[in-house]
């Protein structure tokens, strides 16, 4: 810096210490009640915005596109997906529907709520939907049971289906044709189940269409759009809320169905929930863990609480700030209280310790405050105008999350600055440091030769240096970007959790892409022509909502129709006793005994028959009461589901011809909007693998590059990101670059300054791919802040290390070495806390930090002093 800027600097800070000095008290009570007001605007105005993708650039090409579907098609936003999951297609039915009803109550809460299986139409219509050999099946299969069925139909209950059963037992003695096998074998589980204390559901959808059991678990999906309240910390929680409250209060989650919550709502909320209790007690433990280390760095109670006040007070005028500059924070920008913890405490850091020193030397305090401020203000400038530009370079990036905490936490350095200038010494004047005695330049002579190593032992460490350096830049080539978003949350998430069991079923993949056509016959032709990509699993439009073949399906319905048509439905009310029960359960055995004496070899028949003498045995030996108890939960188990399928069986009976203009209308505006048609475009592999992702998007958009959803939106804003960090470092860099040449008085400084922050930043990358770990949406801004937060570090070590000499290193030994290594200590472990959030983004980039800091602080305290070695024995020959 030229000696007249220099000298202009230190007479303006000489002269704002006197202002300081002559009202300290009234800038005191001015703080305070600044606080307590920028406290109170920021607690009742401060907003938080919890969607992510308002933290990119809507002028991005990708995002154009998102936003024109989302405009065109807003019902399927910001969705609450509730998933259930049960072991039967009943069971998850059933639950879904009663649980679709009360939903539907709660319009205060939920602008839409979507269960398509749950309407009057797709009951009616649902047998057109099958294939039409799937349909002559179960007309085939309804001829056969018919009869059988009707008695059902008529008597549900035990009584009534054990009747059946014998019937159909002595059916086959008397030579008929009936395949038992399905239900003798669900009713062989069912009394097994009862056998053992478990909870069983015999499946009548499965038993009526003749179908084996396919899947483990069969899920219902009901979409719901929520009322969400932006300017809440958790905008879903009230919708959510009664969710899990319904789920509760009906005791849907039960042994054989859960009911689970994902969704983009559900995924960010619970997201948000990790990000704010992890940012909330890592800024308190990085605020506890602070206090402890300056107040053994420093060595008094004093400096510790006065650091600590103007610590809290740049928080709140930052939070302020943040609140009338942008009025929100995002998922990224929250956290500017951990990083302004660790950063802001540097300031005060060494101001105390320049002071304390400064102190002891002239035993009086208004020597010292003067002293401190013009020795400490001129690089505690210098250190604010980088780290501030770091921090601002994020600014001018299409990642606007970063770009506003770049804004919020450049400020909070200006901030820093002043506050640390003016309540430091209006604390120090109004109650000075109690007088110390002089201290001993002289160190504890390990101390000395540990700390003097790198400039007697320079060219060894320049040299392995630079080996390392080569090893580490061919490392940092393998680094890699994780583009899976879901990879940022707690894997402890039922939303996450949730979210990764649809994606490894292609059928229900949540990450579909779209597509937008213009007209039907180009949609048509696009479907088409992704469904032959060899990545597509299938593609849906509105066209696929209409059943192919409808006039044939319609006639076999008819003819099934007429089948069921005289069938009596309940017509038996008396509900009979438990011996009438237990009676017919013992007529169905003595049947099976029969037919199996008779020659009937199939292994089902021996075995229930077995199961159902236990059943009897275990029957006779209980009390009236047990027995009525038995009896009841297995009625349940294999009756409880027959009412409901045998009423959706009779609905479907109604069925319609079904065109695109009689579909339901929530359903078509789903697909068809304003002469715009929608195509969902289903992947064949689980992208959950980033590369099967790259490839399914790579494929899409070298077919039609008007394709979006979420697998394009993730890879276009890992891209994006990308490209916003690498503008960020790079204008980082050139900006701080030339900010120290015009401040430094030694052009060269500026090479060393930013040398040893280089080699971090490669150390920190090369250790990273050593440890697995990826880059994300999160870390990722972690290398440009390293460029802001360790420069501070060069700047004191050099200017401690021009006034040594290889001979007298002394101030590489006091208050720069000492108060480097603090600072670094403190921002280390306030920042370290990130490492510990249930967000693993947060936490990656709290790991990512500590890592960049530990490699900063050792390139600034080892390689920086043996790079200036040559220097040092010059000024020693001085």
């Amino acid at each position: 810096m030229k000696k007249k800027w220099r000298h202009y600097i230190e007479a303006s800070l000489s002269a704002w210490i006197s202002v300081v000095e002559r009202f300290d008290k009234l800038i005191l009570l001015l703080a305070c009640l600044s606080m307590a007001w920028c406290a109170y605007y920021t607690v009742h105005h401060l907003e938080m915005n919890t969607s992510t993708e308002d933290m990119l650039s809507p002028d991005l090409e990708w995002r154009r596109l998102d936003l024109e579907i989302d405009a065109r098609f807003p019902q399927d936003t910001n969705n609450l997906l509730v998933v259930v999951e049960a072991t039967t297609p009943d069971a998850a039915a059933d639950t879904a529907q009663l649980l679709y009803t009360k939903l539907n109550t709660e319009s205060d809460l939920f602008k839409t709520v979507y269960y398509p299986a749950g309407s009057a139409f797709f009951k009616r219509s649902a047998l057109l939907y099958l294939d039409t050999d799937e349909l002559q099946d179960l007309a085939d299969n309804l001829a056969t049971i018919q009869p059988f069925l009707s008695r059902l139909a008529e008597d549900q209950s035990l009584r009534g289906l054990f009747t059946m059963l014998q019937d159909a037992v002595e059916a086959k003695l008397d030579g008929e044709e009936i395949d038992l096998e399905p239900i003798l074998e669900k009713l062989e589980a069912a009394f097994i189940a009862l056998e053992n204390n478990r909870s069983y559901t015999l499946s009548w959808q499965l038993l009526i269409a003749n179908e084996k059991a396919t899947k483990k678990l069969y899920r219902e999906f009901i979409i719901l759009q929520p009322v969400l309240d932006y300017g809440s910390l958790f905008p879903a929680e009230n919708a959510i809320t009664k969710v899990r409250t319904l789920i509760s209060a009906s005791q849907l989650d039960r042994d054989n169905t859960a009911v689970r919550l994902t969704g983009s709502v559900a995924l960010a909320h619970e997201e948000m929930l990790n990000i704010s209790t992890g940012t909330v007690y890592s800024a308190i433990a990085a605020f506890v863990m602070v206090a402890l280390l300056l107040l053994v760095g420093f060595r008094s109670a004093w400096l510790t609480i006065a650091s600590m006040f103007i610590l809290l007070a740049g928080l709140i005028y930052t939070a302020c700030f943040a609140t009338i500059a942008v009025g929100e924070l995002n998922l990224i920008s929250i956290a500017f209280a951990v990083l302004y913890i660790g950063l802001g405490a540097d300031f005060a850091i060494h101001y105390c310790m320049h002071y304390r020193d400064s102190l002891a030397r002239h035993h009086d305090n208004h020597t010292a405050l003067h002293e401190t401020t013009t020795d400490t203000g001129m690089a505690l400038l210098l250190c604010t105008s980088t780290t501030a530009i770091s921090f601002y370079a994020f600014m001018p990036t299409d990642y606007s999350g970063v770009a506003e905490l770049g804004l919020i936490s450049g400020t909070g350095m200006l901030i820093s600055l002043v506050v640390t200038l003016t309540l430091l010494p209006a604390l120090f004047s109004v109650i000075p440091l109690k007088q110390l005695k002089k201290q001993a330049n002289a160190q504890h002579p390990f101390l000395l030769k540990l700390r003097t190593i790198p400039v007697t032992h320079a060219y060894k460490i320049k040299s392995i240096t630079v080996i390392l350096a080569i090893l580490a830049l061919y490392m940092a080539f393998q680094i890699e970007f994780d583009q899976n978003t879901l990879n940022l949350q707690s894997p402890e998430n039922e939303s996450v959790q949730t979210y990764r069991d649809l994606l490894a079923d292609s059928d229900t993949s949540p990450w579909n892409a779209t597509l937008l056509a213009r007209s039907y016959a180009e949609a048509e032709r696009l479907s088409t022509r992704l469904e032959s990509l060899p990545l597509v699993d299938n593609t849906v439009w509105i066209k696929d909502l209409v059943p192919e073949e409808q006039e044939g399906k319609l006639a076999i319905i008819d003819e099934m129709d007429l089948l069921l048509g005289a069938m009596a439905i309940g017509t038996e009310t008396s509900i009979p006793a438990d011996d009438e029960n237990l009676a017919i359960i013992r007529a169905f055995n003595t049947s099976l005994q029969q037919l199996i004496a008779g020659g009937e070899t199939t292994p089902v028949y021996a075995r229930l028959q077995k199961t159902v003498d236990r059943f009897l045995q275990t029957m006779d030996s209980l009390d009236a009461s047990s027995r009525h108890s038995l009896l009841e939960r297995f009625g349940h188990s294999v009756l409880d589901t027959f009412p409901e399928r045998l009423n959706a069986l009779l609905q479907s009976m109604h069925a319609e011809p079904i065109t695109e203009k009689n579909l339901p209308r929530d359903t078509r505006d789903l697909w068809f909007n304003d002469g715009t048609y929608r195509i969902e475009i289903y992947p064949r592999e689980n992208l959950v693998d980033n590369h099967a992702l790259q490839r399914f998007v790579a494929q899409l958009q070298t077919e039609t590059p008007r394709v979006t959803g979420l697998p394009i939106i993730a890879v276009e804003a890992s891209n994006a990101v990308i490209q916003a960090f690498q503008q960020a470092f790079l204008y980082a860099f050139i900006a701080t670059a030339i900010l120290l040449l015009l401040l430094t008085e030694k052009k060269y400084d500026t090479v060393y300054i930013l040398t040893p922050l280089l080699l971090a930043a490669l150390f920190t990358g090369a250790i990273s791919v050593a440890l697995g770990m990826k880059m994300n949406f999160a870390n990722i801004i972690a290398l440009p802040l390293l460029l802001g937060m360790g420069i501070d570090s060069g700047i004191y070590i050099l200017h401690g290390l021009h006034k040594s000499s290889r001979e007298d290193l002394s101030h590489l030994v006091r208050s720069s070495s000492s108060a480097v290594i603090l600072s670094a200590l403190t921002t280390i472990l306030s920042i370290g806390n990130l490492a510990f959030s249930p967000h693993l983004g947060t936490a990656s980039l709290g790991k990512l930090l500590t890592i960049g800091l530990i490699m900063t602080l050792v390139c600034t305290l080892i390689v920086l002093p043996s790079l200036l070695a040559g220097q040092i024995q010059h000024q020693g020959n001085r």
